[in-house]
């Protein structure tokens, strides 16, 4: 059976803050999916970035990957820059099958959190 690795894909910052929640989301991600092989990235402005991550992810055998944006909409990152960087590293990668996912913005599960956030409040 092959493997396959699920690797987030944050924007990046210089936010040791921002990281930090970034990495505990990679980490519960990792934990309640079951998979062992789920990875965060970065865009930019942090590491490891996406071709770091995939280079570890090759050297462990692993061929298929699945790239979700922690990004909430169809920005130009998601429709430009990270497709451009997807098609680079498919090049130095032929052998690999990577896939990229939608942002999370348009979920249901997003109002649901915004509204217990509202909650919150009350």
């Amino acid at each position: 059976m092959q493997k396959e690795s699920v690797i987030i894909l944050g924007h990046g910052s210089k936010s040791a803050d921002a990281i930090s929640d970034f990495n505990y989301i990679v980490e519960l991600t990792r934990q309640k999916s079951g998979n062992n092989h789920v990875y965060g990235a970065h865009m930019e402005l942090a590491e490891p970035s996406l071709e770091d991550t995939i280079a570890k992810v090759n050297n462990l055998g692993i061929t298929r990957i699945v790239i979700l944006p922690y990004f909430l909409y169809n920005g130009n990152h998601i429709k430009e820059d990270i497709p451009a960087i997807i098609s680079s590293i498919q090049k130095e990668y032929p052998h690999m099958e990577l896939y990229f996912g939608t942002p999370i913005g348009k979920e249901e599960l997003m109002a649901e959190l915004m509204v217990r956030k509202i909650n919150a409040y009350n």
